[in-house]
């Protein structure tokens, strides 16, 4: 009998895990899933393009890049310098779509948009974004999301939803989303001297299943033209901005500067109404006259601290 059982026990096989996964349809083979993500990409790019272009107003050109396979986390970690994370879906297609945006193109469509810098003359570092960048890098998410679901989703139905970007890529710990078999596909975005990746990361187990739609030039639906431009003003305007209100003080000599003790006391340069300039990212906006309202001091905004109406645009 003890032999007998031990006879059994070797009978059964261990799964490669890798294996067992080509089985159940979550990964695919390598060259299968290279030409499914060619041919998604070849769909995508001229959709994408004209709807960006109709969107902000500037000619861009989305081509085919790179396209990488492994585990979704090793992927995100391998791609995600220098970019804009975003977490997307698409009703009756998939919840798990992460998107990353290079910052470049973010830093030159803002720049454009905003300050009216010829895209041409563009010379941009790749840095993390400013706060209000990184909203806008909304739109640039929201169209390819709506691109990818006109190719993978022709029901006119289903909605495509794009989350809060943000600078970084989630900690595998804050991480709820399975680590599936994954593919990275880049679109490689020109417009001006400036070029910059947009990456999709999409399950295999989509790709092995998914068909693909031809969409119709100008049926794209989104953003009308003027839209990304429209919605930067409106975000710079709520965007929460530090201010600074500074004072003229009395002139002293160097000497005197150098002996200053704690307690000593400097007077204001104005003997009358104390003149304040309010400043913000280092830019005079207004001058004002110092006041107190209750226990606390506050300044009166009296009028524009220069001529330059278009200060705005140092504050993206």
């Amino acid at each position: 009998m003890n032999a007998s059982a031990t006879n059994s026990s070797p009978g059964r096989q261990n799964f490669d895990p890798d294996l067992l996964d080509r089985m159940i349809g979550a990964k695919g083979d390598g060259e299968n899933i290279e030409q499914k993500s060619q041919a998604l990409l070849a769909l995508l790019c001229p959709v994408l393009a004209e709807s960006l272009n109709k969107a902000i107003g500037i000619a861009v050109d989305a081509r085919p890049g790179d396209i990488n396979l492994g585990r979704r986390r090793e992927l995100l970690t391998q791609l995600s310098r220098d970019t804009a994370y975003c977490e997307a879906n698409i009703s009756d297609w998939s919840p798990d779509i992460r998107l990353l945006c290079g910052t470049k193109l973010v830093i030159g469509l803002v720049e454009c948009l905003l300050g009216g810098s010829d895209p041409d003359q563009l010379d941009i570092v790749a840095r993390p974004l400013s706060g209000i960048e990184l909203d806008m890098s909304l739109v640039v998410f929201e169209q390819l999301n709506d691109a990818l679901r006109g190719v993978v989703c022709p029901n006119p139905e289903s909605k495509a939803s794009a989350g809060k970007p943000s600078a970084d890529i989630p900690d595998e710990e804050d991480d709820p989303t399975p680590d599936f078999h994954a593919a990275a596909l880049t679109l490689n975005i020109e417009f001006g001297a400036i070029s910059a990746p947009l990456t999709l990361i999409l399950p295999q187990a989509l790709l092995l299943k998914s068909k693909l739609t031809a969409v119709k030039s100008n049926s794209k639906p989104g953003a009308e033209p003027g839209n990304w431009a429209e919605r930067l003003g409106e975000r710079v305007s709520r965007s929460q901005i530090s201010l600074q209100a500074a004072v003229a003080l009395a002139p002293l000599p160097l000497g005197d500067i150098s002996r200053l003790q704690p307690g000593d006391l400097i007077g204001f340069a104005d003997n009358g109404d104390i003149s304040v300039t309010l400043s913000a990212n280092g830019k005079p906006l207004y001058t004002c006259a110092l006041g107190r309202s209750g226990s606390r001091y506050m300044v009166k905004v009296e009028g524009p601290a220069g001529p330059d109406e278009n200060w705005k645009s140092d504050f993206s």
